[in-house]
C-alpha cells in the first residue's frame, strides 16, 4: 500500500462512519504502520495536518486559546483540556453523564493523552512547534500522539462546518503531497496552502453565536 491511498483510507475512515469495522481498522493500521517505516513523512504529514485544523476554528474558540499551567493544557477558564465535558460549551451534557452512550459525545470519550494535548497546544504556535514535539518522541512513535490531536479538531471543526466538512480530506490529502516534498526538500506550494487554508477558515464570532 502506498502512503497515499494510506492517507484516503485512513481519512476515508475518519469521515464515513459507517465504514465497515474492518476497514476503520485496516486503515489505522496502515497508517500506523507507515508511521513507523516513514516516521519523517508522519511527523511532516502529521504537524501539517493538525496545525491546519487547529488554526482555521474560530479565533474565540476556547479549543484554540488553550495554554499550559502547571504542566496541564487548560481552557481559558482554567478547566483541563481534553475530557469530554469540554465540547460541553456547545453541546449538551448527556442524560447520566455518560459521553459513550451520546451520539455527539462518543468521539471524546476517551480522554486526550497529555502528550497530544501538548501537541494540540503546539499547534496554536505553527507548524514546526508541532514537528519538534512529533519528531521528540523515543518510545511509541508518534502515530498514538497525533492521530488522537488530528481527531479532536475534526471534531471540532465539525461542529460548526457540519458532518460534511470539505476541508477535512482536502488537508489531509493535500499535506501527503506537502510532506512528501519537504522529505525530498523540494519546493511546494506554500501560497496555495495559505489560501486553501484562508478560504476554510470557521467563520469569525461562530462559537459566541453558538455558545
Amino acid at each position: 500500500m502506498t502512503i497515499r491511498e494510506a492517507v484516503s483510507r485512513w481519512t476515508i475512515s475518519r469521515c464515513e462512519p459507517l465504514v465497515p469495522d474492518e476497514y476503520r481498522a485496516s486503515a489505522s493500521e496502515g497508517l500506523r504502520r507507515i508511521s513507523s517505516t516513514d516516521p519523517q513523512w508522519f511527523s511532516l504529514w502529521a504537524s501539517g495536518v493538525l496545525t491546519d485544523l487547529v488554526e482555521t476554528l474560530d479565533p474565540e474558540d476556547p479549543w484554540r486559546n488553550t495554554c499550559e499551567q502547571d504542566g496541564v493544557v487548560v481552557l481559558p477558564d482554567g478547566s483541563p483540556f481534553g475530557e469530554w465535558r469540554n465540547a460541553t460549551d456547545l453541546l449538551p451534557v448527556p442524560s447520566g453523564a455518560d459521553p459513550s452512550l451520546d451520539v455527539g459525545l462518543a468521539a471524546l470519550a476517551q480522554p486526550l493523552p497529555p502528550a497530544a494535548a501538548r501537541a494540540w497546544l503546539a499547534a496554536q504556535s505553527g507548524r514546526e512547534a508541532v514537528l519538534d514535539q512529533l519528531e521528540a518522541i523515543d518510545v511509541g512513535g508518534a502515530y498514538p500522539v497525533a492521530v488522537p490531536a488530528i481527531e479532536w479538531a475534526m471534531f471540532r471543526r465539525r461542529l460548526f462546518m457540519g458532518q460534511e466538512d470539505a476541508y477535512i480530506p482536502q488537508v489531509c490529502t493535500a499535506w501527503t503531497v506537502r510532506a512528501e516534498h519537504i522529505v525530498r526538500s523540494e519546493p511546494w506550494d506554500e501560497s496555495g496552502a495559505a489560501r486553501l487554508r484562508a478560504g476554510s477558515r470557521v467563520e469569525p464570532g461562530s462559537w459566541r453565536l453558538l455558545a
